[in-house]
């Protein structure tokens, strides 16, 4: 898939970072001991609590196809 398709799913700042490399937004995830003001800080687009946040929101959020 395109990377202008893709969404990467990441957990620290230094996902975001690499996705933005990779020309990808990247959706974060509360697991990985960053918080959600580090991560909106780094450019993640959204940020959920949970991994069931993330999937209650795969049809409104940046994953909605």
């Amino acid at each position: 898939m395109p990377a202008d398709r893709a969404v990467f799913v990441g957990d620290t700042r230094w996902d975001v970072e690499a996705a933005r490399r990779a020309g990808m937004p990247c959706v974060c995830v509360l697991t990985g001991g960053w918080s959600r003001a580090e991560l909106e800080e780094a450019g993640a687009a959204a940020v959920y609590d949970d991994p069931r946040a993330l999937l209650d929101d795969l049809d409104r959020g940046p994953l909605a196809l």
